[in-house]
């Protein structure tokens, strides 16, 4: 049986209590810690920037799984590699061509951490055709990125398991992550479809037994 890692995300936490609740997180179990970066210009939410991953960087062991929603990544990838990220994920829709797409994947990579590309909802799958074998990871954004608590848009199933067939056929260990309205009742038609890193913002924020919420997302405990 694989293992599932659960990325518990830094939304909807307010800005002021994430040190303490990425702590939280550690203790509770959660293997790497997701965070949400917003520009208010590719999503309408603003959220926090490279300085504040400084202070979260400064109190998690925990892989920094970086989520760059911003119109212009490639202007600020560098901070958030300084400041501590260990996955970088950018969007697929904010390049012109897969030209410098592929040339921006490259250059992320060459800062020395994991490459991750995500694609919104109402993207196709198909986009990422050719483009697998330069990422370490492809997140899927199951909800409308910018707003947390939105529902689990079930065609999104169809993407994970499309992209589990094709990282078979072609050899590939790019892990597929999940983001968007996963929670207890889901994550193992999620995982059984093909995903290995499950993201929860609401789900594991609002628990009252984090450690516990965090089991059955693996599919360890019966609700």
């Amino acid at each position: 049986m694989k293992k599932i890692l659960i990325a518990p995300s830094t939304d909807p936490c307010p800005i002021k209590n994430l040190t303490t609740y990425v702590k939280q997180l550690e203790d509770a179990g959660a293997d790497w810690i997701h965070c949400d970066i917003m520009d208010g210009k590719f999503v309408p939410k603003r959220t926090f920037d490279y300085l504040i991953l400084a202070f979260i960087r400064k109190e998690t062991k925990l892989p920094l799984d970086v989520h760059l929603m911003v119109q212009q990544p490639m202007k600020v990838v560098k901070d958030y590699v300084k400041y501590g990220a260990n996955i970088i994920t950018v969007h697929y829709e904010v390049f012109i061509d897969k030209l410098s797409l592929i040339n921006a994947l490259q250059e992320i990579r060459k800062m020395g951490v994991k490459v991750g590309l995500s694609i919104k909802p109402e993207t196709s799958v198909d986009v990422l055709e050719n483009i697998l074998h330069y990422i370490d990871l492809v997140l899927i954004m199951s909800v409308e990125p910018g707003k947390s608590g939105q529902e689990f848009i079930k065609e999104s199933l169809i993407k994970i398991a499309y992209l589990n067939k094709k990282r078979t056929e072609q050899g590939l260990d790019f892990l597929i992550e999940v983001d968007g309205g996963v929670n207890t009742t889901n994550s193992s038609i999620i995982t059984v479809s093909g995903a290995d890193v499950l993201v929860s913002g609401n789900a594991v924020y609002n628990s009252d037994n984090r450690r516990k919420s965090m089991d059955i997302l693996r599919g360890k405990k019966e609700l």
